[in-house]
């Protein structure tokens, strides 16, 4: 028992030491797959590494190419949201008439922009970007009530009006009595408004002119 012991002591201490020795008894007790098994798991993971390597630039270019994509989808997006508005406007030029029979008015002209830069002429206290908004605006109205008072009608056209199209109108008609001592009346011509914008309409706060797709069709 103590010479096997002895044994097992100079055999593992010969597999430390001896190079060679130890190389022999691997191939011994290695099968010929085991035995190459790191050189193969070696160049697999070389293999693996420059996969991974050609995958990152092919994901980089695929990328970049959807973000190409999607500047070029909002461009467009935005584009349309402009043309539309552009439509909406002509729009509510071409229901002038429709829009002041629904606030029991008649006509007495359009306001352009000389006229409209006429009236914020003597308000230095309105801001720059108040001021030239105002100068661009959809549509500016007057108008006699039945009794023959002059009242004014300020309109922000919209495909969909949102809360800024209607904080526009409003702030508009505002203006004009400020300017004029007259009422105003707030106006969103569009096909549909958003939540916020109906509950200022049920309120009676804003004024909804109802276009339709026909009416934004080109002539």
């Amino acid at each position: 028992m103590a010479l096997e012991t002895a044994l097992r002591a100079e055999f593992l201490d010969l597999l430390e030491r001896d190079a060679e020795f130890r190389e022999a008894v691997r191939r011994q007790l290695l099968t010929a797959e085991l035995i190459e098994l790191p050189e193969r798991f070696a160049a697999f993971a070389g293999r693996v590494d420059e996969f991974i390597v050609e995958q990152q630039a092919i994901n980089a270019s695929v990328e970049a190419r959807f973000d190409r994509i999607d500047v070029r989808l909002q461009t467009i997006t935005n584009d349309l949201g402009v043309l539309k508005g552009h439509a909406a406007g002509r729009a509510a030029r071409d229901h002038v008439e429709t829009i002041l029979d629904e606030l029991e008015l008649t006509y007495v002209t359009i306001l352009h922009r000389r006229d409209l830069v006429s009236l914020l002429a003597a308000a230095p206290d309105i801001a720059a970007g108040d001021r030239q908004s105002f100068y661009r605006a959809d549509l500016v109205l007057e108008a006699k009530a039945v009794d023959g008072a002059t009242r004014y009608v300020a309109v922000k056209a919209s495909y969909t009006a949102d809360r800024r199209d209607s904080d526009r109108a409003r702030r508009n008609a505002r203006f004009l009595t400020d300017r004029t001592g007259c009422p105003a009346h707030a106006v969103v011509a569009s096909l549909r408004n958003d939540r916020d914008v109906q509950d200022l309409v049920d309120q009676g706060a804003v004024h909804w002119h109802q276009l339709t797709e026909k009416d934004l069709d080109p002539d």
